[in-house]
């Protein structure tokens, strides 16, 4: 029988935080890494640190999950994968020495569950916000026509307050983003309205409000509003969440006479929660790490993020790789949409990188 075991750790250390009540502990862990000659050793000390970091996070427990596969009565394929169960959010550098060639890098760091609240340093979420999909029914009173766009800017005017986003592009209604790669010079919707071209590390923000009338069993006629969020980051992962709510109408009698003095009311019940979840979204959003698609260009690995999105030339890149172990990067080159990377093990191919997903850690310390 053939036992392979991958550890997939870094992966799950800086992983999405969801509820739990269990509390983040510190632990203190050393890591190791070996330098072929004197040039090498600045990389083996980022080799060691993310040796010690991993430790860090498989000292918060294993989970084990088996694979098997048979054929004709015979175990052609037995895979068991080991993933940390902790997640670092930060660390303190307790000392390093060198032994000859060999580094050993003691940290302190504080590891939290997988699946936990607690939050590391946050990274920088660069907003494009599309312009809003609103539907209104003919038979929704008049005032609610306008109700989706008046939530949608005031919770723009919130978000563009929080310090951990830069509201990049606010799109009007018919502009759709491109890639910032595509010619669009005989483009006759380019020529009149403008390019609104997306960065690699832009993340996407887009809503749908749906505001129709229903009669509900024993409420009367009501009036229903939707709500559908989606971000979208530059790695293609898609982070969605609904609202619905409802509020009574009045009748058409004389009582309807008071509808302008409710309408504040109504309109507030309306709108119970949107913002509160929308923040929710994007407070989860920058609590993950930056993460991004590797591509080669001849003999060159870059990602399309960089400060921008709160990089620093001291961050580490781990692979994302079910099929093998993780592999780390450090980055050479930092531009504001753009980091230049290579591999902390020089005998790696650079080809063995291109389209795999990274995820940073900011090491530098």
């Amino acid at each position: 029988m053939r036992v392979r075991v991958l550890l997939l750790a870094l992966i799950y250390l800086f992983g999405l935080p969801l509820a739990a009540s269990a509390q983040a502990v510190w632990v203190e862990v050393i890591g190791h890494a070996i330098a072929t000659d004197a040039k090498d050793k600045p990389a083996a000390r980022r080799r060691a640190l993310a040796d010690a970091l991993i430790s860090a996070g498989m000292a918060g427990g294993v989970s084990m999950k088996g694979h098997t596969v048979v054929d004709k009565g015979r175990v052609v394929r037995d895979l068991t994968m080991m993933r940390a169960a902790g997640r670092v959010l930060r660390y303190d550098n307790l000392g390093e020495a060198w032994a000859g060639n060999t580094i050993q890098i003691r940290l302190r760091a504080l590891v939290a569950p997988l699946e936990g609240p607690a939050c590391g340093p946050r990274r920088h979420l660069v907003l494009v916000a599309l312009a809003p999909n609103i539907r209104t029914s003919p038979n929704a009173p008049a005032w609610a026509a306008t109700l989706g766009a008046e939530l949608y800017s005031d919770a723009l005017e919130r978000l563009g307050r929080k310090r951990s986003v830069t509201l990049d592009k606010v799109l009007a209604a018919g502009q759709q983003p491109i890639s910032k790669t595509k010619n669009t010079s005989m483009s006759y919707a380019s020529l009149t309205r403008g390019d609104v071209r997306l960065q690699g590390g832009d993340t996407q923000l887009a809503t749908w409000f749906e505001i129709d009338t229903e009669y509900g069993a024993g409420k009367g006629r009501q009036l229903v509003m939707r709500v559908q969020m989606q971000l979208i980051e530059g790695t293609g992962q898609i982070t969605e969440r609904t609202l619905s709510n409802a509020v009574k109408l009045p009748g058409t009698g004389p009582i309807s006479s008071a509808l302008g003095a409710r309408r504040p009311k109504l309109k507030a019940k309306l709108a119970e929660g949107f913002v509160e979840i929308l923040e929710g979204m994007i407070d989860m959003a920058t609590c993950t790490p930056v993460a991004a698609h590797v591509r080669r260009a001849g003999n060159t690995l870059s990602v399309p993020v960089g400060s921008r999105q709160g990089l620093s030339r001291g961050a580490l890149a781990f692979t994302e790789n079910p099929a093998s172990d993780f592999e780390a990067l450090e980055i050479v080159k930092l531009t504001r949409d753009r980091a230049t990377l290579r591999p902390l093990d020089p005998a790696l191919p650079l080809s063995a990188f291109d389209g795999r997903m990274v995820r940073f850690v900011e090491a530098g310390k």
